[in-house]
């Protein structure tokens, strides 16, 4: 069991070892409360970029569905006529400067999601901690619209016009303590602060139900695996009627989302091996088996992508947010209502 899963087992109970931290608690939550007043108040410089930026980020660690979020969104963008950037930081890439995101980038020169996002959106991409220059660099290159930031809610050093928070259905907010103690990078209270709190599911589950804030539910949709190459395409449904043995793999911040999608898709989990890694995890191409049929996700797909593997039987999943049209409607208005050079209807 890796740290990572020791923590996170710990901030989803309602008792979990990380109590142990508790006495530090009034000190985080200071910090976090006077980082948060500081930009508010204007005490500290942060960046206002001269078109609207949006943030899709969420309060807690790990995989909340950032990505197939921003993925959406520029799909809803694009298609109304928006001309949109995105900008990461680049988790787990080390950057000296701002650096463009192609499909054909490297996972390990810009990051693994970078690379999945340019792919699915087609729209241009620049990564860098400082988010700043990201945005310098793409509007030195591009006329755009709208920016939307994969994550970056906490990087108080970039202005924001509208915030669109992720929780996830099943786990919420775990024990609702902030780090380390619990999963929370700010008080759940913030979650009154943003313009949209969105969770990925089927439905109202338990856990959102708790929360004060109304919640906007959304379902994923993913039909079709698709080989490693690309190549070729396998119905779900076709993919999981016949009597085989999958290993499902991930290397992705909640990797129990992604075992759920499975469920629903048909996969039989009795028919199924699991093997769980680090989120953004460096895959090699011993961690592949060479002889299973495998199941990954689009984002580990990035990486592995690049390794000589003999395995021609390795299949990810591809996943897209379905946005209601409520949501549609109310993102579109409230984009349209910010006070910059955006006229699109």
């Amino acid at each position: 069991m890796t740290i990572e899963s020791c923590f996170t087992r710990a901030w989803y109970r309602k008792f979990g070892w990380t109590h142990v931290f508790q006495p530090i608690q009034p000190l985080v939550r200071y910090f976090v409360a006077n980082k948060r007043q500081n930009f508010l108040q204007g005490k500290t410089a942060s960046y206002r970029a001269p078109v609207p930026v949006v943030v899709v980020g969420n309060i807690s660690v790990g995989g909340t569905g950032k990505s197939p979020m921003v993925v959406a969104l520029c799909e809803l963008l694009t298609a109304r006529g928006y001309k949109v950037g995105i900008i990461s930081r680049g988790h787990g890439a080390t950057l000296s400067k701002p650096q463009k995101v192609s499909a054909d980038s490297l996972a390990e020169v810009v990051g693994d999601e970078p690379v999945m996002l340019a792919r699915r959106t087609q729209c241009p991409m620049v990564v860098f901690p400082e988010r700043k220059k990201a945005i310098e660099l793409l509007l030195e290159e591009h006329t755009l619209d709208v920016i939307i930031s994969d994550d970056g809610m906490q990087h108080y050093a970039l202005d924001r016009d509208i915030e669109i928070a992720m929780i996830d259905a099943q786990r919420g907010l775990g024990n609702e303590k902030l780090l380390p103690v619990g999963p929370l990078r700010e008080p759940k209270n913030r979650l009154n602060e943003v313009d949209f709190v969105v969770s990925i599911a089927q439905q109202q589950t338990a856990s959102l139900r708790a929360l004060s804030q109304p919640v906007c539910v959304m379902p994923l949709t993913s039909d079709c695996l698709y080989s490693l190459d690309g190549k070729r395409q396998l119905a779900c449904e076709t993919a999981f009627l016949e009597p085989r043995q999958w290993h499902v793999m991930a290397g992705i911040g909640n990797p129990e989302r992604f075992k759920q999608t499975l469920t629903e898709k048909g996969l039989d989990e009795a028919m199924c091996t699991y093997q769980w890694f680090s989120d953004h995890h460096g895959f090699k191409a011993s961690d592949i088996p060479s002889d299973k049929a495998v199941i990954m996700t689009e984002k580990d797909a990035v990486k592995c992508q690049a390794l000589a593997l003999n395995n021609s039987n390795i299949w990810y999943l591809p996943i897209s947010l379905a946005l209601p049209d409520d949501f549609k409607k109310a993102f579109i208005a409230k984009l349209n209502s910010i006070k910059v050079e955006v006229t699109h209807e």
